[in-house]
């Protein structure tokens, strides 16, 4: 017990020092845990952790019950440990709701990043902008757990209306980590331009995130 008490008093000490700078995934892990594991030895349990999951990301990806079957964890292990990557999504989109000007790429491209970072499934937003690029408002407008979120053209026509958007973003995830738009992507959004523009929305991007990259169809010239 003393042992494991010194061990988790000089973790805590390094990160007082430097934060996470210099920690391996494992130690990262064990830190986190003695803040839910109080009496036991986190460094198996986080080693064990990244054999299940095979990364840091991954274990922070993970569900609930999952890392539940790891040995060790428990219910308030388990919470703390998905509580984080909603947290940094949180976090992100509070610094960009601070300065919410999307008439950029390179600002829409961040929001939408932060916006659909780490999500284990498809899902579909519809961001509502006034006349000069600023965020009125996002909608979900579809959530799916594999293949290509199913796309729902009234209701994205009807979250828009009721924001009073002069522009439109759209923005979805593809959860196997390749943002390469797919041939229903580019129909669907050339088919929305087309319905929207009679209603005075102009759709200005539909932004893909993956694991890495952002893509813009308005950069590969689609809008």
């Amino acid at each position: 017990m003393e042992e494991h008490a010194g061990h988790r008093k000089r973790l805590r000490e390094r990160y007082a020092r430097a934060g996470f700078d210099g920690f391996a995934p494992h130690e990262v892990l064990e830190l986190l845990l003695t803040y839910a594991i109080p009496r036991r030895d986190t460094k198996p349990i986080a080693r064990a952790l990244l054999g299940r999951f095979g990364s840091l990301a991954g274990v922070l990806a993970a569900e609930k019950a999952e890392l539940m079957a790891v040995p060790g964890i428990g219910e308030q292990a388990a919470t703390l440990l998905t509580m984080l990557l909603p947290l940094m999504r949180l976090y992100q989109q509070s610094q960009l709701e601070q300065m919410p000007d999307l008439s950029r790429a390179e600002q829409r491209r961040a929001y939408c990043r932060a916006l659909l970072m780490g999500e284990r499934y498809e899902r579909l937003y519809v961001l509502a902008l006034d006349a000069s690029g600023r965020l009125l408002g996002k909608r979900l407008i579809s959530s799916g757990d594999e293949g290509e979120t199913a796309v729902y053209p009234r209701l994205i026509v009807s979250a828009l209306l009721s924001a009073g958007a002069s522009g439109a973003v759209l923005c979805h995830n593809h959860p196997d980590g390749n943002p390469a738009p797919s041939r229903a992507d580019m129909e669907m959004t050339t088919a929305l331009a087309q319905m929207l523009r009679p209603l005075g929305i102009a759709l200005h991007d539909h932004l893909i995130v993956g694991a890495s990259d952002c893509v813009s169809l308005t950069e590969r010239g689609m809008l």
